[in-house]
């Protein structure tokens, strides 16, 4: 009898997810025909059709919806197995994935291993750089064993462990009529302002559109793909925009034709923080190494804990 692969049932479940061959694909790094190939073969194993083609995208089948159950439930299983084997009830060992959103990942990362490796020096820790989505997709699958992100997320698949809370800056060009102003700024001073804000997939867009909401301000039109764009753009003139106190630093440092400014009273921030998969059986564990990374250089000394 020959049984599917945990790969076959692994590239099932991406297409489930998604809807889409070429979607799966991409996220499984595979080409769409060895995917299909892999599909195909899992089909003639279980002697059912999986999915049906449509011009919209792929559906489940009845016996599809079915599979999908229990291939959920055996990859789950496999996860706890892995699980199990990372640690030795006090300590991480062996390989340990890592997943840091783009907005976080060029600004804290040594601070991070540092503490990560100070407490779990016999663990190995790659280091994976996604949007919040994708983390929290990759943790789903088991790709990754911790993430580290903005927090809120509401989902009963997690929990979180908060670190520091990341205050915003407004961040504009050296020769703007507010870059003089020494005192803090109030939070109405945004109105009016071009605020440049990061493309559709970043969390921090959308932090940062509240915050203009509040403010009664429009956000521009103008998007930038990353933080170091981002900060050229205000550079240039192109307008303004809230800068994470974490990443100042590197993209408000000297020279860089950039001046930030502290809003006045409660200002706006983010909470950073570690999520991991409920299932994880030392919670402990992962809380230990959020307190950790909060007491580090860059969270103590730089952002708000």
């Amino acid at each position: 009898m020959s049984l599917p692969t945990l790969q076959q049932l692994r590239y099932f479940v991406a297409i489930a997810d998604s809807g889409s061959f070429g979607v799966a694909a991409d996220e499984q790094f595979v080409s769409q025909p060895a995917l299909s190939a892999q599909i195909k073969e899992l089909e003639r194993k279980l002697g059912v059709m999986l999915f049906e083609r449509t011009n919209r995208g792929v559906l489940l089948t009845t016996h599809g919806d079915e599979v999908l159950k229990r291939a959920r439930a055996v990859l789950q299983e496999m996860v706890g197995l892995v699980e199990a084997t990372k640690h030795d009830g006090k300590h991480l060992r062996g390989e340990i994935g890592l997943g840091v959103i783009p907005t976080l990942a060029p600004y804290v990362l040594p601070d991070v291993v540092r503490s990560f490796k100070t407490s779990h020096p016999d663990a190995e820790l790659r280091i994976f750089e996604m949007t919040t989505n994708k983390l929290l997709d990759s943790l789903r699958r088991g790709e990754i064993d911790l993430g580290l992100l903005a927090l809120p997320v509401f989902s009963d698949e997690f929990l979180t462990a908060p670190i520091a809370e990341d205050k915003f800056l407004l961040a504009m060009p050296t020769n703007h009529e507010l870059a003089s102003s020494k005192s803090p700024l109030k939070l109405e001073k945004l109105r009016g302002e071009r605020v440049i804000l990061l493309e559709e997939g970043h969390c921090l867009r959308d932090q940062v559109a509240q915050v203009c909401q509040l403010a009664f301000s429009e956000p521009s039109e103008i998007q930038a793909t990353s933080m170091a764009t981002l900060s050229q753009m205000v550079a240039a003139g192109m307008g303004v925009t809230l800068l994470p106190e974490c990443a100042e630093k590197v993209e408000a440092g000297s020279g860089r034709g950039i001046v930030t400014r502290r809003f006045a009273g409660q200002s706006p921030s983010r909470t950073i923080g570690l999520i991991w998969r409920r299932t994880w059986p030392f919670a402990e564990m992962f809380n230990d190494i959020a307190e950790k990374i909060g007491k580090s250089n860059r969270f103590s000394q730089n952002v708000s804990s």
